[in-house]
This record gives C-alpha cells, structure tokens and sequence, in this order.
C-alpha cells in the first residue's frame, strides 16, 4: 500500500470516527443515554452498524473518546494561551480566562449536557477525573514560576494551591454552560478572591 494511499486511509478513519463520537453527543443530549441504542447511534452517524463496532464497543466508549477529544483540545488551548506570556501573572490570567471561555463554548455545553445524562460507569468516571489532571499542570507551572521568581508569594505551594485554583474555576463549570453567569463574571469573582491570595506584598 502506497503512503498516500495510506494516508487517504487513515483520514477516512478519523473522519468517521469524530463523526461517529459528535453522534453519540447529539443522541445522549436529546434523549438521554438509556435510550441511545448502537443502533441508533449507527443511524444518526450515517454507518452500518458493523463500521460502528470497529471504532466503538458501546455509546459509552463513544462518550469516553469525545472526553479524551475535549481534554486534548482545552489541553492545547491552555499550552497556547501561557506561551504568550512571559509574566508568570499574565500567565495564570490566561489560564483562568482560557478555561472560563472553553467552559461557555457550544460544543462544551452540548458535551456536558450529554455526559450530564450519560450515567457513567465507574471506571469511566474514574478514567474522566484521571484524564482532568492534565490540565492542572499550567496553573501548576505557572505558580511555580512564579513563586521562584518571588512575583507570587514565596509560602505557596505550587502543587497544592495550582490544583486547587484549577479546581475554583472548574466550579463555575456548570453556571457558565446553563447561562446563569457571564465568563466576565466568573472571571471577575476567580481574580478579585485569588490577588488577595497569591500576589507577593
């Protein structure tokens, strides 16, 4: 088989597979995911059921790949957001602002409205929350930058406190993707509370 060949391939592949997973979002959003069949996720994707089983085992390792998809991209988000800025401050503002606007995005609301209804397994909720970890890692290094060039205060823990302010804007989450508080707000409420809190005085 010929590269381009081969490359022609694995495109329709892919192709298949994000249209396949966008399905599986829609389908769980509109009705629940006790009602998603493989069947009529098949259907909705637009394949036989017999190309459905090569990508996916059940709807919910279809909903599994669309997490891994959305980490992927908020993960890249926050990689280019922090590298346009030196300032360690700057930095942690892009962080929070990059989140903030991820969680208002369309495609967020309707994954999160699907996964809302998806009742996961176990080990997929364990699989999400291992996943999330990934994006503690700029607020983590950027504290760190911070506190070892004393912009931030030298008592922080980047570790400890990086997780945690990660985890004060991953609760407006839920307020943003249902419209009852404006990214401006959130961001707002996470900055005021957090200057009294990191800024070396």
């Amino acid at each position: 088989m010929s590269q381009a060949w081969q490359s022609a391939v694995e495109t329709h592949k892919a192709r298949y597979r994000e249209q396949i997973i966008d399905a599986a979002i829609e389908l769980v959003a509109a009705e629940g995911a006790t009602k998603t069949s493989m069947a009529k996720l098949a259907q909705h994707a637009g394949v036989g059921r017999a190309t459905l089983y090569k990508y996916f085992a059940d709807v919910e390792s279809a909903l599994l790949a669309h997490v891994e998809r959305e980490l992927d991209e908020c993960a890249a988000r926050l990689a280019a957001a922090t590298a346009e800025h030196a300032d360690p401050l700057d930095r942690l503002q892009a962080c929070v602002r990059t989140m903030l606007d991820y969680f208002a995005s369309r495609r967020h609301r309707v994954g999160w409205a699907s996964l809302d209804k998806a009742d996961l397994s176990a080990a997929a909720m364990a699989k999400l929350r291992t996943g999330m970890t990934r994006l503690h890692q700029p607020f983590i290094a950027t504290l760190g930058e911070g506190t070892a060039t004393h912009r931030f205060r030298g008592e922080l823990d980047p570790q400890r406190h990086g997780k945690l302010i990660f985890k004060m804007v991953a609760s407006m989450q839920e307020d943003i993707a249902d419209e009852t508080l404006t990214t401006t707000d959130a961001m707002n409420t996470i900055w005021s509370l957090m200057m009294r809190g990191i800024l070396e005085q």
